[in-house]
C-alpha cells in the first residue's frame, strides 16, 4: 500500500447504508477502528458515520476483487479472494485509500496507513495468495442467531472447493473459539505497534471434499 503524502481535509461522510451502520455499531470498540477514527473520538455520532463510510468503501473494494455476504441489514462479511488480478487489486485498494484519506482525518488516516503496513508485514509468504476475511460484523442486537457463521461458511466452502487457504486477523480474544470451530487452527500472536494491542493472525487450510 503506497502512502498518500498529503491527505486532503476530511469532509462529512454521506448518510451510511443500513448494513454499513450495523458494521460500525458492531466494531465500534475494536482497537483498529478506534485508532483510525481517533479524530472523531469526541463526537460519537460523527465517529459512527465516519466508520460506516469506512465500511462502505471496504465493501465496494470487496465487491470488485472478492465477495461480500450480507445478513440483511444486520451484518456482513467482506472477503478479498483471487478473483481479481494483482493490478486490479492494487487499483481498488488505492481507490479505497483515497476515499479514506478524505473522511478519516489526518491522525486517523496516518494510523490507518501505519497499522495496515505493520499488519501486512506479519502475513507469512504462504498466505499471500490465500483468501482474506477482511471484515466480519453483526450488530449487537442481532447476535446469538448464528448470523456470523452463516455469513462466512459459504465462502469457506468455495475456498475448500478451490483448494485455497484462508486467513484473518482479530483483536478480539473472545472470537478465537468461534474461528477455531470453523477450521482456523493456525494462530500467530502479534502486537500492533501503533496501539500496542495484541491481535491474532489465524489461518485455515483448505479441507478436502468429504
Amino acid at each position: 500500500m503506497q502512502p498518500l503524502s498529503a491527505p486532503p481535509a476530511p469532509h462529512s461522510p454521506p448518510e451510511p447504508l443500513p448494513v454499513c451502520a450495523a458494521l460500525a455499531e458492531a466494531l465500534m470498540d475494536d482497537p483498529f477502528y478506534q485508532a483510525v477514527t481517533i479524530d472523531h473520538a469526541a463526537a460519537p455520532a460523527l465517529r459512527h458515520r465516519v466508520l460506516a463510510h469506512y465500511f462502505a468503501l471496504a465493501m465496494d473494494e470487496a465487491c470488485a476483487v472478492g465477495e461480500v455476504l450480507q445478513a440483511g441489514t444486520d451484518g456482513a462479511a467482506c472477503w478479498i479472494t483471487n478473483r481479481a488480478t494483482a493490478s486490479e487489486k492494487a487499483m481498488h485498494s488505492a481507490r479505497r485509500t483515497e476515499g479514506l484519506a478524505r473522511c478519516l482525518g489526518p491522525l486517523g488516516f496516518d494510523n490507518y496507513q501505519r497499522i495496515a503496513a505493520a499488519m501486512e508485514e506479519q502475513v507469512p509468504g504462504n498466505l499471500h495468495n490465500a483468501w482474506y476475511l477482511s471484515i466480519l460484523g453483526v450488530r449487537p442486537a442481532a447476535r446469538g442467531q448464528g448470523l456470523a457463521q452463516r455469513l462466512i461458511l459459504p465462502t469457506l466452502v468455495r475456498a475448500d472447493l478451490a483448494g485455497t487457504a484462508c486467513y484473518l486477523e482479530t483483536f478480539n480474544p473472545l472470537s478465537l473459539p468461534f474461528y477455531r470451530r470453523l477450521g482456523f487452527t493456525g494462530e500467530t500472536e502479534c502486537v500492533e505497534p501503533v496501539s500496542g494491542r495484541m491481535y491474532w493472525l489465524m489461518a485455515r487450510d483448505a479441507r478436502p471434499p468429504s
